[in-house]
């Protein structure tokens, strides 16, 4: 049930992901799915484990699309971003953004490295830990 790409689609692999990139595709498959949770203002979020070939990541789903995707699907998501929440990169949709269920259960992929399990600092943050801590040189 593979679905062809769009003529020029590229997918962006997760090992690609960055911090506040926006407006790219990714295909990955589901692996575990949490509770879903919701918002002061009322809104859900659905977040899953998702992985392809190169690692996994947390991707948070809001509002109801989120849950009709199970275990074992493969989805493309058109439009996507890459986000840090509380310092650990995640996978969203955009406003826009599409996702598309292309198949089930048929896609290599590696659970590890888990990105959203890397603290991503700043580069202040960088500089200021590898600063020595009494100012003398």
């Amino acid at each position: 049930m593979s679905v062809p790409l769009k003529t020029g689609q590229q997918l962006v692999p997760i090992a690609k992901f960055r911090p506040s990139m926006r407006g790219f595709d990714c295909e990955v498959i589901v692996l575990e799915t949490a509770l879903p949770t919701t918002t002061r203002d009322g809104q859900t979020i659905h977040t899953f484990l998702v992985a392809d070939r190169t690692g996994s990541i947390m991707m948070n789903i809001w509002g109801n699309d989120g849950k009709f995707i199970r275990n074992g699907d493969i989805i493309r998501i058109e439009n996507a971003e890459s986000k840090l929440f509380k310092g650990f990169l995640q996978l969203t949709t955009a406003r826009f953004g599409k996702i598309k269920r292309v198949g089930e259960d048929t896609m290599l992929f590696k659970d590890h490295p888990n990105f959203s399990e890397l603290q991503w600092v700043t580069e202040e943050e960088s500089l200021a830990m590898a600063a020595p801590e009494d100012g003398h040189h």
